[in-house]
């Protein structure tokens, strides 16, 4: 008898496992893929490890500007593939290595829950065994949203799966999708040398973000030459001659065809069940998710459901709280789960990030807002290391000085947006952080920066 069977072993099945080892439980974790899930194997992970053999390739061809010659850059493709293989292979090895020094179970198969209490396992031998356990977390991730057209015409595209282990550079690559996934494949494969594409229906990319950062977003990605087509809604993908061709109508009512090599297809998420029966085991959910409370407790008593089948966030980080919050609340801590402080990045090229309100939600939300900005080109690191487009964007409350939302583009936004996560979670002012002395020279001096321009101005820049 097993305390707690934990059914997928993603950034939310794996640390929830651990964490219910730590708190002395008996458990076991099913996954009938690979450790790790898709952000160890397919999704956050690999696509960083191209993001930063991107950000590589790209500085060494232009390593002149700082003085340093290096001529004969070459991209060697399999050499990046190896170095995307690597990273993955060690971190899944070091999750492994976690859960068997924690005496987690791993059971490799495909889970059924036939009843509460009960959850089969199908080995890849056909053979099953039936675990009995006092709880179940339901940990089963998320699948890739795809396009509203026919089998045939997706059989004319590629996974982001495809996309991390192509052989050469597609010299024309369409990418239809412009959230976090589009984004950072057209920013890796346009800095590898295709020539990229992007088509989505919104007007803006990175919908989530805030409005102003994916508007100062665009015309940076123009410049590398990433050409972002808004209003387009798609019929059908076909095959000419080993051409794909993609036809589409448009918000102004014409048809628009676009040509290319590779079609990758790098939308959104949806939440996958893992094919477990939510109706008769009686679990509430719908197209958005399984729903849960604060405590990640589903409808049913002993199930807790976690991660992107929640279909909250979607974000890795998020998914490992919440595995925490299920365990502790099983093993009789009393713990909540709190989504009012969640930092999310997107690794384009240049990095934008953001947590709290957007400027738009916070005038919906009625607050006196007090919008801050401060450009990375006043920044003297930035200037230093010659990355100094974007800026750091602070939405605050003019009354009180709190710290509403902070949006960041630019180099090591996915670092410096831990200082505005920090200060919300700690309830401090913009005023508070902007008194603490930063180090300099560095790029958190922007955020300084922005910071007092909340209730005062920025002293390296001139204002009105």
């Amino acid at each position: 008898m097993f305390d707690v069977v934990v059914i997928g072993s993603g950034p939310g099945g794996y640390v929830a496992a651990i964490r219910g080892a730590q708190l002395g439980g008996k458990i076991a974790l099913v996954e009938g893929h690979k450790i790790g899930g898709c952000c160890l194997n397919v999704g956050c992970i690999p696509t960083k490890a191209l993001v930063h053999a991107a950000h590589t390739y790209i500085n060494s061809k232009h390593s002149e500007k700082f003085g340093v010659k290096n001529q004969g850059v070459e991209l060697d493709l399999a050499g990046v593939m190896a170095h995307k293989e690597r990273t993955v292979n060690q971190l899944v090895t070091g999750v492994e290595m976690l859960l068997k020094g924690n005496g987690v179970s791993v059971y490799r198969g495909w889970a059924q829950v036939p009843a509460p209490g009960k959850v089969e396992v199908t080995m890849p031998d056909g053979s099953k065994e039936v675990l009995e356990t006092k709880n179940i977390i339901l940990a089963t991730g998320s699948s890739p949203q795809l396009p509203p057209v026919s089998e045939e015409s997706l059989s004319h595209t590629i996974s982001s799966d495809e996309a991390l282990a192509l052989d050469k550079v597609p010299e024309r690559l369409l990418v239809i999708g412009g959230g976090v996934l589009g984004v950072e494949f057209a920013c890796i494969w346009n800095a590898f040398g295709a020539k990229v594409e992007m088509v989505k229906r919104s007007p803006l990319i990175l919908p989530p973000v805030d409005e102003e950062i994916s508007r100062r977003l665009m015309p940076i990605f123009k410049r590398k030459g990433i050409n972002v087509n808004s209003g387009i809604y798609i019929k059908e993908i076909r095959d000419e001659g080993g051409e794909k061709v993609l036809v589409a109508d448009t918000k102004e009512g014409g048809q628009k065809e676009f040509r290319a090599d590779l079609v990758l297809v790098a939308m959104g998420r949806v939440p996958n069940f893992g094919g477990i029966d939510l109706d008769s085991l009686g679990v509430a959910y719908d197209k958005n998710g399984i729903k849960t409370d604060e405590r990640m407790a589903t409808s049913v008593p002993g199930i807790y459901a976690i991660g992107d089948v929640v279909g909250k966030t979607f974000l890795a980080p998020v998914a490992s709280v919440e595995g925490i919050v299920a365990m502790e609340n099983i093993f009789g801590h009393d713990k909540t789960m709190d989504y009012s402080v969640v930092p999310s990045c997107v690794f384009s090229i240049p990095e934008c990030a953001s947590v709290g309100l957007k400027e738009s939600q916070a005038r919906e939300q009625g607050f006196n807002v007090k919008v801050s900005k401060f450009p990375f080109s006043a920044n003297g690191r930035a200037v230093s290391i010659g990355e100094t487009d974007g800026l750091v964007k602070v939405v605050g409350d003019a009354d009180t000085g709190k710290i509403l939302g902070m949006h960041i583009l630019g180099p090591h936004a996915d670092d410096l947006i831990h200082e505005g996560a920090l200060a919300m979670k700690a309830n401090l002012t913009a005023r508070e952080v902007a008194e603490m002395i930063h180090a300099h020279p560095t790029l958190p001096e922007a955020v300084l920066e922005a910071l007092h321009g909340v209730q005062d101005k920025p002293l390296h820049l001139l204002t009105r």
